[in-house]
Parts: structure tokens; C-alpha cells; sequence
């Protein structure tokens, strides 16, 4: 069974004892890779995952309520999140788009843009279970979705590349060529750049994964997060190696963790993750009924409303 919504909350509750944090920041050395340590600056408990997580469940039960997609019902989701300060930790574009919204602004007008924020990434995976076996309507709608809160080429260039990476990983197309495929649906933008040349430093397998990272920039910024959520996911094979990998290239660890992991839950499930990882994550269980609920329920009905 896949598993993206555990996957990635999982990932994101790792890796939130480092966020903003220098790849020397030295809590984040003696981390032994396998043990949640939450964050005091964000007052969150070991296993308890950010606000990433936060936006993609709500994702999720707006497509099991509403029986697809309704940008009107997401939206106000949205802003409750944030209204109601059960938010954890804000994203600044977020926030503004959020913020925009409850001023009044329609949906379709409250992207902030020319944004390169990777916030948009973070609740893509609902929607590629959903829209699994239908990508041309899955693409539409990230980029609805997308342009609510991060109104730019390029935040739509990243929403295009990850819900197509977590559609295939669910559909078990993973193929060599997955990076080419990838590549052919996006606009011209320095996202689709950055793919274009990771099929080399993938296989360079003498250059260290830390190195990789570095190179390709793990900061909050859609053209950090994209190829190198991407390279982890072509260059590992398993969940605990790949997210470690990301965690420990610091800056933005905990949203990079929570993309990345959202990939190998879809590809893996929950068989492939680590069982303490997955008995030590908040919500576990309902997490894992999301998974189920909007995979079996996908399908039922696609609505536009107000598009």
C-alpha cells in the first residue's frame, strides 16, 4: 500500500530539529539519523511534524469531503490553518497569500508572485494519489493549487515536477528515464534548467551525496528543493539512507525531508520505512487511513468549482 502522507510526515518530523540550521550546526552531527528530537524553537515534541504536514492533510480531507478537487473549500481550509494559529511555524508566502485571502482577495488572485518559496511543494502528494491515473487533470490542478498561494513560473514548474515523481513512484513507473519525462512537461524556468543537468551528478557515484547537496543548494527555494529532492530519489534506494542524506544537508532540512520522504512513502509504503520511524510519528494511525482513504476514494468525482 503507498504511503506518501505517512512518508512524508514522517521525513518532516525528523528533520525539524535542524531546520535552518548550517549542515555544522553541531546538534545536527551527533544526530544519530534514527532518533525524532523535535524542536524547541518550534515547540514541537519528538515525532510531532510542522506545518508541511499540516497543509498536505488538509489537502487530503478536502478531496475525501468535497469528493475531488474544490479550490473554493481548499482555500478557506487554508486560512483556518493560519486564522486559528493551530498553524506550526509560518511560511512567509504562505502567509501572505493567506493573509491576501482573508482581505477579501479570490482565490485565483491571491498567489504571491515572482515568489521562488518552496511551500507550495508540501501538499501536492493528495493530489497525486488522487489524480494518479488521470495526469492531465492532476496537472491542472497543482497548478490551481500552486497558484493560491505561490503565483510564479517557477513555484508551478516544482508542483508540476513533484506530483508527477509521486504519481509515477505510486504507479510504479519509476523508470531510467523518469528525469526526461519529468523534464517534457515543464514551462521554460530555471526548475526545468536545474533537472536537465541531474542525470550526470546522479551518476557520479564518486561524488558524495553531501557533496551533491551543496552543490545543488538545500535552501527554502523551489530551485534548491526540486532537483535536490529528485537527485536523493535517483541516487538511493531506500527511505531511511535518502532522508538522512537531505536532513543532514541542513537549511531547509525539514520541508526537503517531507518532499523527499512523500516520494519513497509512495514508492515503498509503509513496509519500506523503518518501523520505529513509523510507531514514533504523531497521528500515525490516522495518517495511515488518509493514505488508504484517498487512494481507494480517488475517482468518485472531479469538481472545478469556480474555475
Amino acid at each position: 500500500m503507498t504511503s506518501p502522507l505517512l512518508g512524508g510526515a514522517i521525513a518532516n518530523a525528523l528533520g525539524v530539529f535542524a531546520e535552518g540550521k548550517l549542515s555544522n550546526y553541531q546538534p545536527l552531527i551527533d544526530w544519530d539519523g534514527k532518533t525524532y528530537l523535535g524542536s524547541e524553537q518550534k515547540n514541537l515534541l519528538p515525532g510531532q511534524y510542522s506545518r508541511e504536514t499540516q497543509l498536505a492533510i488538509a489537502v487530503a480531507n478536502s478531496l475525501i469531503e468535497c469528493k475531488g478537487f474544490d479550490p473554493n473549500d481548499l482555500s478557506k481550509r487554508y486560512v483556518d490553518l493560519f486564522a486559528s494559529n493551530i498553524i506550526r511555524a509560518r511560511g512567509i508566502t504562505t502567509q501572505m497569500a493567506v493573509d491576501n485571502l482573508i482581505a477579501g482577495k479570490h482565490w485565483s488572485e491571491s498567489g504571491i508572485a515572482e515568489t521562488t518559496g518552496n511551500g507550495n511543494l508540501v501538499r501536492i502528494a493528495p493530489f497525486a494519489i488522487w489524480f494518479r491515473n488521470d495526469i492531465k487533470s492532476m496537472l491542472e490542478i497543482v497548478k490551481i493549487d500552486s497558484a493560491i498561494t505561490h503565483a510564479s513560473v517557477e513555484a508551478e514548474a516544482g508542483a508540476i515536477a513533484i506530483s508527477l515523481a509521486t504519481a509515477f513512484a505510486i504507479n510504479n513507473d519509476i523508470t531510467e528515464d523518469i528525469l526526461n519525462r519529468i523534464h517534457s512537461f515543464l514551462p521554460e524556468s530555471k526548475v526545468k534548467s536545474s533537472i536537465y543537468s541531474l542525470g550526470s551528478l546522479i551518476d557520479a557515484k564518486q561524488i558524495a551525496a553531501s557533496v551533491a547537496l551543496s552543490f545543488l543548494g538545500t535552501k527554502a527555494n523551489v530551485m534548491h528543493t526540486v532537483p535536490a529532492v529528485l537527485y536523493c530519489f535517483c541516487r538511493f534506494k531506500g527511505y531511511h539512507e535518502a532522508v538522512e542524506a537531505i536532513i543532514r544537508s541542513g537549511n531547509d532540512c525539514s520541508t526537503n525531508a517531507m518532499v523527499l520522504g512523500t516520494l519513497f512513502g509512495a514508492k515503498l509504503g509503509m513496509s519500506g520505512i523503518q518501523k520505529s520511524f513509523v510507531d514514533g510519528v504523531e497521528d500515525r494511525d490516522k495518517l495511515i487511513v488518509l493514505d488508504s482513504q484517498v487512494y481507494n476514494r480517488s475517482g468518485e468525482r472531479v469538481l472545478l468549482l469556480g474555475t
